[in-house]
């Protein structure tokens, strides 16, 4: 973990206040703190660092539902395929990282996945955090981040694979970036402290969308502030129980259409109130196998204050 990071981190136990946690590092490389102890003096929750990778969590483990190789192999293709020029990758992470181009930093994307819109906020912010509850992808951005290449195995048809390898431009500044395991409903970082906020293909897959935008809203910069919020609205029982969801039902909570109830709440409910700057559709896709492609189409917001 980068070491100016430290000094950024509080407590998600304590939310809504506001603890800085105490860091007794093991292990400094550098900029690196590669093996750490992370104490909150309020609440005395305790979270690790090792090699490299802190784990920011506000309760328990991660649930690592992407774990399997299949699933991070998809993942991996889907962020990373259009730079070695396949012709079946989708250009989605460039069009995400157009909108957010001239946004001012320090940059955080909120459910980062393998990291791609992270590496494209690089170019223009001093210092970009992707954050994730899955420890396997997070691993993966952070290779990427420190070697600027990860091998991986994609299925070809049933049993067969072939190997594929990211490989990230050489003149991208890689060091901008750090990756967390952190939950999206009580990020690690204090109010106000970020000038751009992303959540891609993420507020559907939390038990509580309501909180996950509170969450975007109190990090985020008070002025001069950009947040970028894109989803396909793929509400299931799952992921948040109906009356969480803030779109897609007849009646009741979340009756209507997502896109336009997530703006009227982005307006009402932020502190002070974001204002729209453009949306629109973009799509992208999963591979599954050689011959299987999942297409799904994201609607955004572009919101700024």
């Amino acid at each position: 973990m980068l070491r100016h990071l430290l000094d950024l981190l509080i407590c998600p136990r304590c939310l809504p206040a506001e603890k800085p946690l105490r860091a007794e590092v093991r292990d400094l490389r550098g900029g690196e703190v590669h093996t750490a102890t992370l104490e909150c003096p309020k609440c005395r929750a305790s979270y690790p660092v090792s090699d490299g990778l802190a784990t920011v969590l506000p309760a328990g483990a991660p649930e690592d539902r992407y774990a399997a190789s299949g699933r991070l192999a998809g993942y991996l293709w889907s962020h990373y395929a259009d730079l070695a020029g396949d012709p079946d990758a989708h250009q989605a992470f460039p069009a995400w990282g157009a909108l957010l181009a001239g946004a001012g930093g320090p940059a955080l994307d909120a459910g980062c996945a393998v990291g791609r819109l992270a590496f494209e906020l690089a170019r223009q912010a001093e210092l970009v955090v992707g954050v994730d509850r899955s420890a396997g992808f997070i691993l993966a951005a952070r290779t990427l981040a420190r070697t600027g290449q990860l091998g991986y195995e994609l299925i070809s048809e049933g049993e067969l694979f072939e190997t594929r390898t990211v490989r990230l431009p050489a003149d991208l500044p890689r060091a901008r970036v750090e990756f967390l395991v952190a939950d999206a409903l009580a990020f690690p970082f204090p109010a106000s402290l970020f000038g751009t906020t992303a959540s891609l293909n993420l507020l559907d897959r939390v038990p509580l969308p309501r909180l996950h935008l509170a969450e975007l809203d109190r990090v985020s910069r008070k002025t001069g502030a950009t947040l970028l919020l894109a989803d396909p609205w793929s509400w299931a029982e799952g992921p948040a129980e109906p009356e969480e969801w803030l779109g897609g039902r007849r009646s009741g909570p979340g009756a209507g259409a997502s896109r336009e109830n997530v703006r009227r709440l982005l307006e009402r409910m932020g502190r002070p109130p974001w204002r729209m700057a453009d949306s629109g559709r973009i799509s992208w896709m999963i591979r599954h196998h050689r011959n299987h492609f999942e297409r799904i189409h994201s609607d955004y917001l572009l919101a700024r204050r």
